[in-house]
């Protein structure tokens, strides 16, 4: 009975190590990033270098999903009122048949954003990845950050940590199916981002700079 019980006693120690280990890093997060996030109008004053538009899931077809073209719209929408003069685009191309990259510039090509202002990250395929490839591949210093409002402290956390002055503007929609989920998935992400950013964690892939001053087409992949 003896051993049962210190057993327990373990097991309650660890699951409450684990929950104040959640709450830390997230209360962390959502403490560090809340003055970064504004609104549309603020953005254009912020003389930002780039809009970048994280990657989010696509359709067969190549379409994106309703949560990747409200992120898209966001960014054509802070484009078009002069935010900043390129877009970097950062998602998941790790696969032949899978490439968010090309759903994400075919949807800004057809919402009229040129194609010289469009930059590719084609292995941004995590929001620490992208944060990460955004300094050391594209050496950006200055950004205006477009995800769904529950995701921007974390990302807007991932860029600070490479020393970019990032700001963020939140993405329509908060309440698409599954949002419970994806809700709850990210306090454990944000646990695993202070990690990562604590830990120096590489990412999958870094390669030659690319200058955001350069032509965009270095980037097509």
């Amino acid at each position: 009975m003896k051993p049962l019980r210190t057993l327990i006693k373990l097991l309650i120690t660890l699951v409450v190590m684990v929950v104040i280990c959640l709450a830390g890093t997230n209360l962390y997060v959502l403490h560090r990033t809340k003055g970064q996030i504004i609104s549309l109008s603020e953005a254009k004053d912020k003389g930002a270098q780039v809009i970048v538009v994280l990657g989010a899931g696509t359709y067969p077809d190549g379409s994106p999903s309703p949560i990747l073209a409200q992120r898209l719209q966001t960014a054509v929408n802070l484009y078009r009122e002069g935010a900043a003069k390129k877009i970097l685009i950062s998602g998941d191309h790790g696969q032949v048949h899978y490439d968010e990259i090309k759903s994400m510039r075919n949807w800004l090509r057809q919402h009229q954003v040129k194609a010289e202002d469009i930059y590719a990250d084609h292995a941004g395929f995590s929001t620490y990845e992208s944060a990460y490839r955004a300094d050391a591949i594209f050496s950006v210093r200055t950004a205006i950050v477009v995800t769904q409002p529950y995701h921007l402290p974390r990302a807007l956390y991932d860029f600070q940590s490479r020393g970019i002055e990032a700001w963020g503007v939140g993405a329509a929609g908060n309440s698409y199916p599954g949002q419970t989920g994806r809700t709850i998935r990210e306090w454990a992400a944000r646990t695993k981002d202070v990690i990562w950013v604590t830990t120096k964690r590489k990412p999958t892939y870094l390669g030659p700079k690319i200058s955001l001053e350069g032509p965009a087409s270095a980037t097509d992949g």
